[in-house]
């Protein structure tokens, strides 16, 4: 075969990739003020772009800030959101960059990212009291660096089926070009797969699917999911974990024991590192425990704090 009909079916085969990439792209959506208003919500804008937050409860009550993982977006903490507000705390939950409604900066999405994005944010609306943070699967790493390094301004810590150590994504995804070809052919329907498992037999687990599916629609989302797993914000924690072994301060470990994705051997260091927390394993849960078992969770939650 000779190098001008290599070229051409070359050529077919790259048109036919692309028109594939271009076929399959559910982003549809632009994340700007025309379609902030028409959303609803509350926005503050950082340095990095707009975050979507709410802020609820009585202003001498308690605060209490919620930092959501990897994928789900602000929808997270409904349960234990309502049963706090009830509790009569104050509370904070919000949408990472990437997540959510929160702007999709074409940033890297590391652990600094999120540490600083949660610091800006605290800032700028003047909440200048000690408060309760909370964090659950990556997001129990962020909550883990910002104690580390500001730890004049948090109270107590909850960490919920936390990360420590490397989240394994696969080799493909990590090869510039191609492995978005592959995020976009079957990413967003692995992590959709994904939350329909974790949200299994939640009686709003329809809605939340709706809400999960809705993000992915907003231009950025493949960018920042691809961001994210490749670079530290899914990997290794254990720096600022032994930060947080030298302070005095009072932690609480909720796991579910079904948990394949934050293994029992993760929680065997984490508790190795920090061995004066409480750690309450929860039977018959595993990575969706805020879904599966939120009663559980809340009483736990409220009892602690």
């Amino acid at each position: 075969m000779n190098s001008k009909k290599i070229a051409i079916i070359f050529t077919i085969i790259l048109a036919l990739f692309l028109a594939i990439y271009y076929i399959l792209d559910p982003e549809t959506k632009e994340l700007n003020e025309k379609e902030r208003k028409k959303l609803g919500g509350t926005y503050i804008e950082l340095s990095d772009g707009f975050t979507h937050y709410k802020l609820t409860g009585p202003t001498d009550g308690k605060l209490v800030v919620f930092v959501h993982g990897g994928t789900s977006p602000i929808l997270t903490w409904d349960k234990q959101a309502k049963a706090l507000l009830d509790s009569g705390f104050r509370v904070l939950t919000y949408d990472k960059f990437g997540r959510g409604y929160s702007d999709r900066p074409n940033v890297t999405y590391d652990q600094e990212l999120y540490k600083k994005q949660l610091l800006e944010l605290v800032n700028k609306l003047d909440l200048n009291q000690k408060f309760d943070l909370i964090g659950l699967s990556v997001g129990g790493g962020t909550v883990v660096n910002f104690t580390a390094d500001y730890p004049e301004r948090v109270d107590k810590l909850v960490l919920i089926s936390p990360l420590i150590s490397n989240f394994k994504l696969p080799a493909i995804f990590q090869i510039p070009v191609f492995g978005e070809f592959i995020a976009r052919l079957i990413g967003v329907k692995t992590i959709v797969s994904r939350f329909n498992t974790l949200v299994e037999g939640n009686p709003d687990a329809e809605k939340y699917i709706k809400l999960f599916i809705e993000q992915t629609t907003y231009s950025g989302f493949q960018q920042s999911l691809l961001s994210m797993l490749r670079n530290d914000a899914a990997r290794d924690y254990t720096k600022s974990y032994r930060k947080l072994s030298k302070q005095n301060r009072n932690i609480l470990l909720i796991w579910g024991a079904n948990d394949t994705e934050i293994t029992k051997e993760m929680i065997k260091d984490i508790r190795s590192f920090l061995p004066g927390l409480q750690f309450k394993p929860v039977e018959n849960a595993g990575h969706g425990i805020v879904f599966q078992k939120p009663k559980i969770v809340n009483s736990l939650i409220i009892e602690f704090l």
